[in-house]
């Protein structure tokens, strides 16, 4: 018999942390090796892959969904033209935690900063087929 292991393909909602500010997300790590990543800020996509037993790592490239401004760690920052997050993570049953980076670009796409992240998360759980019932 085939014994089933964690896998971290599905959704995932946590908090992000990087200087002293905390943030929400979503991820969503499919089977084909695509991460999708919200936040209220930023929207991005990217990669995933396995690194070893129960680990893994992503990155993903964020566009701010308002602007080209805004507070990222402790100061305000202009003429961002994105955001790339690097994270490796280890996965314990349907939770995981991970620490990397969040590296800022400018419009000319020079690094404006890079300041560390640490993530938690939970895996959303999937919904069932065939749609809900009320009484």
């Amino acid at each position: 018999m085939t014994q089933v292991t964690d896998t971290p393909v599905g959704q995932w909602s946590g908090t992000v942390s990087y200087g002293p500010k905390v943030e929400a997300f979503t991820v969503s790590l499919d089977d084909d090796g695509v991460a999708t990543l919200n936040t209220d800020a930023t929207s991005g996509q990217g990669t995933w892959s396995v690194t070893g037993p129960d680990t893994f790592e992503f990155t993903v490239k964020e566009f701010l969904n308002q602007g080209d401004s805004g507070e990222l760690a402790e100061r305000q920052v202009t003429g961002i033209d994105h955001l790339i997050i690097s994270i490796a993570a280890q996965q314990t049953g349907s939770t995981f935690v991970g620490t990397g980076t969040a590296e800022v670009y400018g419009n000319d796409q020079a690094l404006i900063f890079s300041v560390a992240a640490q993530i938690d998360a939970q895996q959303v759980p999937a919904t069932l087929s065939g749609g809900s019932h009320e009484n």
